[in-house]
């Protein structure tokens, strides 16, 4: 009447390797959450939920439990020199955000985090490798404790370089919204990086306004005309959210998320990348039926 655990794990992650193979997208998602290795595994959804996969289950696992990854994520402030040039300086005592969702005692001020510092060539930074993307908040309090987020994303440069990753995060609702804008200004000064928000709130716009800053912000996307033809809202800078806005953003993350690269000899997805715990933790419990958002 004893089981044998080892025999019974083989047989698990050797129906794994076979599922992996299989041309149906949801055949692995099936064996996992049929014959589950954790709680996590268990309690899997497909239901509403387009970003999660197995694979990052398993990424995620590897991220919080391997401390390589742990010591790439370099915490600290970007800060203005006493010649105005702007620096990055190390405070390994500032707070990290890496859970998600967070606990009503949690400390939610955050800071600043960085994978990958700014590709210089010939000290300069590349016009249009770095672009940002934010989700911001304009209230100082919040019944909701909902955070600000910001990332930094290198595009293609060169192809001895890294590309098409995330290399900085903010995430974070410090006690004053203008304390947010200032982290997401500083880092698109940083990085030479514009950023696309969403426009929905002003304070982002009317911050940067107020900083001489507006250069470092998008305007309205002309795609948006495409995917709403009809659409009158014209809001100058960043994106509005509508329906079929936010579904067509769904599907172009998804398909980025799930496209192959080689990275270090192997075949593996773009969202091994991904080195923000946080953020991952978001898109594996992002439920579209539930209208909750990423980022």
């Amino acid at each position: 009447g004893n089981s044998n655990e080892l025999a019974s794990i083989d047989d698990i992650l050797f129906d794994r390797a076979k599922a992996k193979g299989s041309s149906s997208a949801s055949r692995l998602h099936d064996v996992v959450t049929q014959f589950p290795l954790s709680y996590q595994e268990a309690f899997m959804r497909s239901k509403g939920n387009i970003f999660a996969s197995p694979e990052m289950h398993e990424w995620l696992a590897q991220l919080e439990t391997t401390q390589k990854y742990k010591d790439e994520a370099q915490r600290g402030e970007i800060i203005f020199d006493s010649e105005g040039k702007i620096k990055w300086r190390i405070n390994p005592d500032l707070n990290q955000i890496i859970d998600y969702p967070l606990r009503s005692d949690e400390v939610r001020t955050g800071c600043i985090v960085i994978w990958e510092h700014p590709d210089m060539d010939t000290h300069l930074i590349p016009f249009n490798l770095y672009v940002g993307g934010s989700d911001p908040y304009d209230q100082d309090n919040s019944e909701s404790g909902s955070l600000g987020s910001f990332f930094i994303f290198k595009r293609f440069y060169r192809a001895d370089r890294a590309h098409d990753i995330i290399v900085a995060e903010y995430t974070g609702r410090p006690n004053f919204a203008e304390e947010f804008y200032e982290n997401c200004r500083r880092l698109c000064i940083y990085y030479n990086a514009k950023c696309l928000y969403e426009n929905q709130l002003k304070g982002l716009k009317a911050y940067f306004e107020q900083k001489n800053s507006l250069h470092y912000l998008y305007e309205q996307p002309q795609i948006l005309k495409d995917i709403i033809a009809n659409s009158k809202v014209n809001r100058g800078y960043g994106i509005h959210m509508t329906k079929e806005i936010k579904d067509q953003l769904e599907l172009y993350l998804r398909k980025w998320l799930y496209e192959t690269r080689d990275i270090d000899g192997k075949v593996l997805f773009n969202m091994h990348t991904i080195k923000s715990i946080p953020l991952l933790k978001e898109l594996i419990a992002y439920d579209r039926s539930e209208e909750r958002r990423v980022g």
